[in-house]
């Protein structure tokens, strides 16, 4: 899972109020799972339920200094234990949130916890108070006890791809072009426009890499508005445009359509005719969401 996926992960399970008391988010080097477990963290305290960044608790938690958010160290630098477990976390959290509805713990290097940390961490997980959640940010999720895994929700974050900037600029903004217009173009300006890529030799994965790219930036400007999230910032304009007219749930109809136009291509169906059929899709959908009016649904 990408971070903006795991983003709009979150958001999701958020507004289906569908939150788990554990997560494990597992990552190679921990930086981007740290930021995203405590952006998640802030959104379910902001007073606004927005993560807006301005009111009491998410200045509080810009500061570093929320007292319901809490980030669990240790002394040791190969170990934490089981003390410092118990002292930081179990016992803790026994005393209700002070000012929010949640009482969110992240413990950065969870694969360093003693096997008696983990054991004296495994009854709060097994016996939560309603509004506990803890974050437990790993390199190595296999270095937990397969009885904190199974009581936990488990999210990878992996590599960002970013093939897209495999393309020549030239192409990138060929292909980036279609996508921006996708809604006003006739079929016959279409068709022209597939057949220049596909004499220009527009890999697949990389044209597929770059309208995932498009797209997931329309969703997280969508569900944030946050420009500062965005791969693309420089397509904002084309952004606002299709976040303003085409709900979530049919942008998401849009991404598994580039899925199986990379598909198709992959398995040699002809190129022009899978291309065409994304952009007839794009085409459709916003058309669609210009006669509803509709801005946005929840996903």
């Amino acid at each position: 899972m990408r971070k903006e996926e795991m983003r709009e992960y979150f958001f999701r399970v958020k507004e289906l109020e569908k939150i788990s008391h554990a997560y494990i988010i597992e990552e190679e080097s921990g930086q981007e799972a740290d930021a995203l477990a405590g952006d998640f963290a802030a959104l379910l305290e902001c007073e606004k339920g927005t993560g807006c960044g301005t009111c009491h608790s998410c200045l509080a938690y810009a500061s570093g200094n929320h007292p319901d958010i809490i980030r669990v160290s240790h002394e040791k630098p190969d170990s934490i234990g089981v003390e410092e477990i118990r002292r930081q976390l179990v016992d803790d959290i026994t005393i209700r949130p002070y000012s929010s509805p949640y009482k969110v713990y992240l413990v950065p290097e969870a694969e360093k916890l003693t096997v008696q940390a983990q054991n004296a961490l495994l009854k709060t997980l097994e016996e939560p108070p309603y509004y506990g959640m803890i974050f437990l940010l790993t390199s190595n999720a296999g270095k937990l006890l397969p009885t904190i895994l199974s009581r936990s929700v488990l999210l990878k974050l992996t590599e960002e791809e970013r093939e897209e900037l495999l393309l020549p600029e030239e192409d990138r903004n060929l292909f980036l072009s279609l996508l921006r217009q996708a809604g006003q173009l006739t079929v016959a300006q279409m068709a022209d426009s597939v057949k220049t890529l596909k004499e220009r030799k527009i890999p697949a994965g990389a044209a597929a890499a770059l309208a995932r790219v498009y797209l997931r930036d329309v969703l997280v400007l969508q569900s944030t508005g946050k420009r500062e999230l965005l791969r693309m910032p420089e397509e904002l304009d084309g952004y606002q445009e299709w976040a303003g007219e085409v709900s979530s749930h049919a942008l998401h109809q849009i991404l598994e359509e580039i899925d199986a136009m990379e598909s198709r291509i992959l398995s040699n169906v002809n190129y022009e005719l899978a291309v065409e059929l994304l952009l007839l899709t794009m085409k459709t959908t916003k058309k669609l969401g210009e006669h509803s009016g509709v801005v946005q649904e929840d996903f």
